[in-house]
Protein backbone atom coordinates (compact mmCIF):
# COMPACT_ATOMS: atom_id res chain seq x y z
CA UNK A 1 0.00 0.00 0.00
CA UNK A 2 1.06 3.29 -0.82
CA UNK A 3 1.88 5.77 1.98
CA UNK A 4 2.55 9.76 1.21
CA UNK A 5 6.44 9.65 1.01
CA UNK A 6 5.97 7.40 -1.98
CA UNK A 7 4.97 10.36 -4.14
CA UNK A 8 7.86 11.39 -6.83
CA UNK A 9 8.03 14.66 -6.42
CA UNK A 10 10.18 17.87 -7.02
CA UNK A 11 10.79 19.58 -3.59
CA UNK A 12 9.55 17.29 -1.69
CA UNK A 13 11.08 17.60 2.08
CA UNK A 14 10.99 14.07 2.84
CA UNK A 15 14.65 13.93 4.11
CA UNK A 16 14.26 17.27 5.24
CA UNK A 17 12.12 16.43 7.68
CA UNK A 18 13.89 15.38 10.89
CA UNK A 19 15.72 19.29 10.22
CA UNK A 20 12.82 20.79 9.90
CA UNK A 21 11.51 19.63 13.27
CA UNK A 22 15.23 20.36 15.30
CA UNK A 23 14.49 23.51 14.16
CA UNK A 24 11.20 24.21 15.63
CA UNK A 25 11.67 21.88 18.81
CA UNK A 26 14.63 24.14 19.46
CA UNK A 27 12.35 27.25 19.27
CA UNK A 28 8.86 26.56 20.28
CA UNK A 29 7.86 23.81 23.28
CA UNK A 30 4.68 23.74 23.95
CA UNK A 31 1.32 21.45 23.64
CA UNK A 32 -1.84 21.49 21.52
CA UNK A 33 0.19 23.28 19.07
CA UNK A 34 -1.60 24.17 15.13
CA UNK A 35 0.38 24.06 12.68
CA UNK A 36 -0.44 25.55 8.91
CA UNK A 37 1.32 23.85 5.92
CA UNK A 38 1.46 26.26 3.55
CA UNK A 39 2.46 24.93 -0.21
CA UNK A 40 2.09 21.58 1.45
CA UNK A 41 2.79 19.20 -2.03
CA UNK A 42 3.41 16.26 -1.23
CA UNK A 43 1.92 16.73 2.51
CA UNK A 44 4.86 14.68 4.25
CA UNK A 45 5.45 18.16 6.29
CA UNK A 46 1.88 18.07 7.47
CA UNK A 47 1.35 14.52 8.63
CA UNK A 48 4.91 14.60 9.77
CA UNK A 49 4.01 16.93 12.64
CA UNK A 50 0.34 16.44 13.05
CA UNK A 51 1.48 12.84 14.01
CA UNK A 52 3.57 14.04 16.78
CA UNK A 53 1.69 14.51 19.98
CA UNK A 54 2.05 18.32 20.33
CA UNK A 55 0.35 19.04 17.82
CA UNK A 56 -3.50 18.77 17.25
CA UNK A 57 -4.70 20.80 14.67
CA UNK A 58 -3.50 21.02 11.04
CA UNK A 59 -5.10 23.48 8.32
CA UNK A 60 -2.99 21.74 4.87
CA UNK A 61 -3.17 23.36 1.43
CA UNK A 62 -2.19 23.27 -1.73
CA UNK A 63 -3.34 24.93 -5.60
CA UNK A 64 -2.84 21.45 -7.23
CA UNK A 65 -6.24 19.81 -7.09
CA UNK A 66 -4.15 16.21 -7.54
CA UNK A 67 -2.62 17.55 -4.05
CA UNK A 68 -6.01 18.18 -2.64
CA UNK A 69 -7.31 14.40 -3.65
CA UNK A 70 -4.23 13.28 -2.04
CA UNK A 71 -4.66 15.15 1.03
CA UNK A 72 -8.84 13.94 1.14
CA UNK A 73 -7.53 10.36 1.13
CA UNK A 74 -4.99 10.20 3.46
CA UNK A 75 -5.80 12.82 5.80
CA UNK A 76 -9.68 13.12 6.11
CA UNK A 77 -10.76 9.64 5.29
CA UNK A 78 -12.54 7.68 8.05
CA UNK A 79 -15.57 6.10 6.82
CA UNK A 80 -14.96 3.80 4.47
CA UNK A 81 -15.42 -0.12 3.86
CA UNK A 82 -11.59 -1.81 3.94
CA UNK A 83 -13.05 -4.99 2.03
CA UNK A 84 -14.88 -3.48 -0.50
CA UNK A 85 -11.84 -1.04 -1.61
CA UNK A 86 -10.07 -4.47 -1.93
CA UNK A 87 -12.64 -6.01 -3.80
CA UNK A 88 -12.96 -3.15 -6.28
CA UNK A 89 -8.69 -3.28 -6.59
CA UNK A 90 -9.19 -6.60 -7.50
CA UNK A 91 -11.73 -6.49 -9.87
CA UNK A 92 -9.29 -3.60 -11.59
CA UNK A 93 -6.39 -5.85 -11.89
CA UNK A 94 -8.33 -8.89 -13.43
CA UNK A 95 -9.17 -6.22 -16.77
CA UNK A 96 -6.34 -6.70 -19.29
CA UNK A 97 -8.45 -5.87 -22.47
CA UNK A 98 -9.38 -2.54 -22.53
CA UNK A 99 -11.06 -0.31 -25.50
CA UNK A 100 -8.90 2.73 -26.62
CA UNK A 101 -9.65 5.81 -24.78
CA UNK A 102 -8.38 9.14 -24.19
CA UNK A 103 -5.74 8.60 -22.50
CA UNK A 104 -4.54 5.82 -24.51
CA UNK A 105 -4.39 7.85 -27.12
CA UNK A 106 -2.70 11.26 -25.60
CA UNK A 107 -0.56 9.30 -23.10
CA UNK A 108 -0.21 5.69 -24.83
CA UNK A 109 3.71 5.60 -25.70
CA UNK A 110 4.67 8.45 -24.18
CA UNK A 111 4.21 8.18 -20.78
CA UNK A 112 3.13 4.76 -20.73
CA UNK A 113 2.38 1.29 -22.90
CA UNK A 114 -0.96 1.51 -24.53
CA UNK A 115 -2.38 -0.87 -22.65
CA UNK A 116 -1.74 0.85 -19.57
CA UNK A 117 -2.86 3.95 -20.64
CA UNK A 118 -5.69 2.27 -21.58
CA UNK A 119 -6.04 0.86 -18.20
CA UNK A 120 -6.12 4.13 -16.15
CA UNK A 121 -8.35 5.21 -18.63
CA UNK A 122 -10.84 2.84 -17.93
CA UNK A 123 -10.43 3.17 -14.30
CA UNK A 124 -11.16 6.74 -13.99
CA UNK A 125 -14.25 6.49 -15.88
CA UNK A 126 -15.20 3.58 -13.45
CA UNK A 127 -14.47 5.56 -10.68
CA UNK A 128 -17.10 8.19 -11.81
CA UNK A 129 -19.74 5.35 -12.62
CA UNK A 130 -19.21 3.99 -9.13
CA UNK A 131 -19.96 7.32 -7.56
CA UNK A 132 -22.93 7.74 -9.18
CA UNK A 133 -24.45 4.60 -8.47
CA UNK A 134 -23.60 5.47 -4.82
CA UNK A 135 -21.93 2.27 -4.69
CA UNK A 136 -19.04 4.31 -2.86
CA UNK A 137 -19.03 7.43 -0.43
CA UNK A 138 -16.23 10.00 -0.76
CA UNK A 139 -14.14 8.92 1.33
CA UNK A 140 -14.09 5.85 -0.87
CA UNK A 141 -13.77 7.92 -4.00
CA UNK A 142 -10.67 9.94 -2.72
CA UNK A 143 -8.82 6.60 -1.59
CA UNK A 144 -9.59 5.42 -4.49
CA UNK A 145 -8.97 8.00 -6.97
CA UNK A 146 -5.73 8.86 -4.98
CA UNK A 147 -4.81 4.95 -5.34
CA UNK A 148 -4.87 5.81 -9.29
CA UNK A 149 -2.72 8.84 -8.96
CA UNK A 150 0.06 6.87 -7.16
CA UNK A 151 -0.53 4.20 -9.03
CA UNK A 152 -0.02 5.61 -12.36
CA UNK A 153 2.84 7.63 -11.08
CA UNK A 154 4.44 4.39 -10.00
CA UNK A 155 5.03 3.38 -13.96
CA UNK A 156 5.06 6.75 -15.53
CA UNK A 157 7.84 7.06 -18.22
CA UNK A 158 9.49 10.32 -16.79
CA UNK A 159 12.17 11.24 -13.98
CA UNK A 160 9.53 12.25 -11.60
CA UNK A 161 7.66 14.77 -13.54
CA UNK A 162 5.49 15.35 -16.52
CA UNK A 163 7.21 18.16 -18.51
CA UNK A 164 8.68 15.40 -20.46
CA UNK A 165 9.02 11.67 -21.11
CA UNK A 166 11.80 9.53 -21.35
CA UNK A 167 12.71 8.45 -25.24
CA UNK A 168 13.73 5.25 -26.64
CA UNK A 169 12.52 3.65 -23.81
CA UNK A 170 10.70 0.20 -24.45
CA UNK A 171 7.61 0.57 -22.92
CA UNK A 172 6.00 -2.94 -21.13
CA UNK A 173 2.97 -3.24 -19.32
CA UNK A 174 3.48 -2.83 -15.61
CA UNK A 175 0.40 -1.32 -14.24
CA UNK A 176 -0.92 -2.48 -11.11
CA UNK A 177 -3.78 -1.17 -9.05
CA UNK A 178 -2.36 -0.67 -5.43
CA UNK A 179 -4.36 1.17 -2.99
CA UNK A 180 -3.53 3.95 -0.59
CA UNK A 181 -2.74 3.74 2.96
CA UNK A 182 -4.95 5.69 4.98
CA UNK A 183 -3.43 7.67 7.99
CA UNK A 184 -6.32 7.04 10.23
CA UNK A 185 -6.08 10.07 12.74
CA UNK A 186 -7.69 10.30 15.56
CA UNK A 187 -9.04 13.13 17.80
CA UNK A 188 -6.95 15.60 15.57
CA UNK A 189 -8.42 18.55 13.88
CA UNK A 190 -7.65 18.89 9.91
CA UNK A 191 -8.72 21.33 7.38
CA UNK A 192 -7.97 20.75 3.66
CA UNK A 193 -7.80 23.48 1.73
CA UNK A 194 -7.08 23.87 -2.21
CA UNK A 195 -6.14 28.05 -3.03
CA UNK A 196 -3.82 30.52 -4.19
CA UNK A 197 -1.54 30.30 -0.96
CA UNK A 198 -1.35 34.23 -0.97
CA UNK A 199 -5.73 34.12 -0.99
CA UNK A 200 -5.88 32.16 1.15
CA UNK A 201 -3.62 33.96 3.84
CA UNK A 202 -5.36 37.15 3.37
CA UNK A 203 -8.72 35.60 3.84
CA UNK A 204 -7.58 34.34 7.12
CA UNK A 205 -5.93 37.52 8.35
CA UNK A 206 -9.43 39.02 8.08
CA UNK A 207 -10.67 36.07 10.15
CA UNK A 208 -10.39 34.83 14.18
CA UNK A 209 -7.75 32.56 13.04
CA UNK A 210 -4.38 31.58 15.16
CA UNK A 211 -1.89 29.42 14.31
CA UNK A 212 1.03 28.11 16.25
CA UNK A 213 3.42 27.57 13.24
CA UNK A 214 2.57 28.65 9.51
CA UNK A 215 5.25 26.46 7.18
CA UNK A 216 6.36 27.83 4.15
CA UNK A 217 8.15 26.00 1.45
CA UNK A 218 7.22 28.12 -2.04
CA UNK A 219 8.19 27.26 -5.47
CA UNK A 220 11.49 29.42 -5.93
CA UNK A 221 12.25 29.02 -9.43
CA UNK A 222 10.20 29.07 -12.80
CA UNK A 223 8.97 25.71 -12.98
CA UNK A 224 5.58 25.73 -12.76
CA UNK A 225 4.03 22.56 -10.40
CA UNK A 226 0.58 22.68 -12.36
CA UNK A 227 2.73 22.42 -15.85
CA UNK A 228 5.03 19.82 -14.25
CA UNK A 229 2.01 17.11 -13.21
CA UNK A 230 -0.52 18.54 -15.93
CA UNK A 231 -1.09 14.46 -16.22
CA UNK A 232 -1.94 13.77 -12.63
CA UNK A 233 -3.96 17.31 -12.66
CA UNK A 234 -5.72 15.95 -15.88
CA UNK A 235 -6.77 12.38 -14.13
CA UNK A 236 -7.48 13.49 -10.86
CA UNK A 237 -10.15 15.89 -12.30
CA UNK A 238 -11.29 13.33 -14.59
CA UNK A 239 -11.86 16.15 -17.66
CA UNK A 240 -10.09 15.37 -21.20
CA UNK A 241 -8.85 18.83 -22.05
CA UNK A 242 -7.13 19.71 -25.59
CA UNK A 243 -3.43 18.53 -25.03
CA UNK A 244 -0.60 19.99 -27.00
CA UNK A 245 3.07 19.53 -27.83
CA UNK A 246 5.16 16.29 -27.50
CA UNK A 247 3.92 16.18 -23.30
CA UNK A 248 0.44 16.69 -24.23
CA UNK A 249 0.02 19.44 -21.71
CA UNK A 250 -3.41 21.37 -22.09
CA UNK A 251 -3.84 25.15 -21.68
CA UNK A 252 -1.60 27.01 -19.34
CA UNK A 253 -3.58 27.66 -15.89
CA UNK A 254 -3.34 27.47 -12.20
CA UNK A 255 0.40 29.39 -12.68
CA UNK A 256 2.68 30.49 -9.25
CA UNK A 257 3.38 34.03 -9.52
CA UNK A 258 6.80 32.59 -7.16
CA UNK A 259 7.57 30.84 -10.68
CA UNK A 260 7.78 34.66 -11.83
CA UNK A 261 9.46 38.06 -11.56
CA UNK A 262 6.57 39.29 -9.32
CA UNK A 263 7.90 36.07 -7.01
CA UNK A 264 9.26 38.79 -4.20
CA UNK A 265 6.39 41.04 -4.42
CA UNK A 266 4.05 37.67 -3.26
CA UNK A 267 6.36 36.74 -0.82
CA UNK A 268 6.32 39.60 1.01
CA UNK A 269 2.49 40.20 0.96
CA UNK A 270 2.50 36.25 1.97
CA UNK A 271 4.49 36.92 5.23
CA UNK A 272 2.54 40.27 6.12
CA UNK A 273 -0.58 38.56 6.26
CA UNK A 274 0.48 35.07 8.19
CA UNK A 275 2.00 37.57 10.52
CA UNK A 276 -1.24 38.93 11.30
CA UNK A 277 -2.14 35.31 12.76
CA UNK A 278 0.62 33.36 13.07
CA UNK A 279 3.35 33.13 15.77
CA UNK A 280 5.41 31.91 14.29
CA UNK A 281 6.58 31.23 10.78
CA UNK A 282 8.94 28.61 9.45
CA UNK A 283 10.79 28.98 5.60
CA UNK A 284 12.71 26.61 3.99
CA UNK A 285 14.78 27.72 1.13
CA UNK A 286 17.42 26.66 -1.06
CA UNK A 287 20.06 28.83 -2.42
CA UNK A 288 20.04 27.43 -6.18
CA UNK A 289 19.89 31.17 -7.54
CA UNK A 290 23.62 30.23 -8.74
CA UNK A 291 22.17 27.54 -11.11
CA UNK A 292 23.66 26.87 -14.73
CA UNK A 293 20.11 26.28 -15.87
CA UNK A 294 17.62 29.18 -16.25
CA UNK A 295 14.65 27.42 -14.92
CA UNK A 296 16.46 26.27 -11.88
CA UNK A 297 17.87 30.19 -10.83
CA UNK A 298 16.13 31.34 -8.14
CA UNK A 299 13.11 34.25 -7.98
CA UNK A 300 13.97 35.04 -4.73
CA UNK A 301 17.67 35.54 -3.36
CA UNK A 302 18.86 34.61 0.05
CA UNK A 303 19.31 38.26 0.93
CA UNK A 304 15.63 39.18 0.06
CA UNK A 305 14.37 36.24 2.30
CA UNK A 306 16.11 37.47 4.68
CA UNK A 307 15.25 40.97 4.66
CA UNK A 308 11.43 40.25 4.21
CA UNK A 309 11.41 38.10 6.94
CA UNK A 310 13.95 40.70 9.24
CA UNK A 311 10.78 43.23 8.54
CA UNK A 312 8.50 41.09 10.74
CA UNK A 313 10.26 39.97 13.75
CA UNK A 314 13.25 38.40 15.52
CA UNK A 315 14.96 35.48 13.15
CA UNK A 316 16.69 32.62 13.16
CA UNK A 317 18.89 30.39 10.09
CA UNK A 318 19.68 27.59 10.12
CA UNK A 319 21.63 26.03 7.51
CA UNK A 320 22.09 22.40 6.41
CA UNK A 321 23.77 20.39 3.94
CA UNK A 322 21.42 19.21 0.65
CA UNK A 323 21.51 17.76 -2.37
CA UNK A 324 18.88 20.05 -4.89
CA UNK A 325 17.21 18.85 -7.97
CA UNK A 326 19.23 18.54 -11.02
CA UNK A 327 17.82 18.44 -14.37
CA UNK A 328 20.79 17.79 -16.19
CA UNK A 329 21.92 21.47 -17.22
CA UNK A 330 23.76 22.40 -14.13
CA UNK A 331 27.55 21.67 -13.55
CA UNK A 332 27.20 20.30 -9.58
CA UNK A 333 31.17 21.24 -9.34
CA UNK A 334 30.54 25.13 -9.94
CA UNK A 335 26.88 26.55 -9.41
CA UNK A 336 25.71 23.89 -6.65
CA UNK A 337 29.22 23.59 -5.12
CA UNK A 338 27.96 24.57 -1.77
CA UNK A 339 24.70 23.84 -2.19
CA UNK A 340 22.93 24.54 1.35
CA UNK A 341 19.08 24.08 2.74
CA UNK A 342 18.15 27.50 4.64
CA UNK A 343 15.81 26.92 7.66
CA UNK A 344 14.42 30.67 8.68
CA UNK A 345 11.95 30.67 11.84
CA UNK A 346 10.28 33.90 12.70
CA UNK A 347 8.89 34.85 15.52
CA UNK A 348 6.61 37.74 14.95
CA UNK A 349 6.39 40.81 17.02
CA UNK A 350 2.43 40.39 17.48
Amino acid sequence: MFNLKNRRYTGAKTKLLEKIDFVISKNIKKENLSFFDVFAGTGVVGEYFIKKNSFDNLLINDFLYSNFVIFKAFFESKDYNEQKLQEIARDFNKKDIIKENYYSLEFGERFFSTQDASKIGYIRKQLEILQKQNYINSSEFYILLASLLFSSDKIANTVGHYDAYCKNTKLENRFCFELISSLKLQNKNIKIEQMDANLLAKKLAQSDSCFDIAFLDPPYNSRQYSRFYHLLETLASGNEPELFGVARKPKPKNLSAYCSKDAKNAFLELVENLSKFCKNIVVTYNNTYSSNSNSSKNKITLDEIRDILLSFGLLQNYEFDFKPFNSGKTDTTKGFKEHKEHIFILKGKK
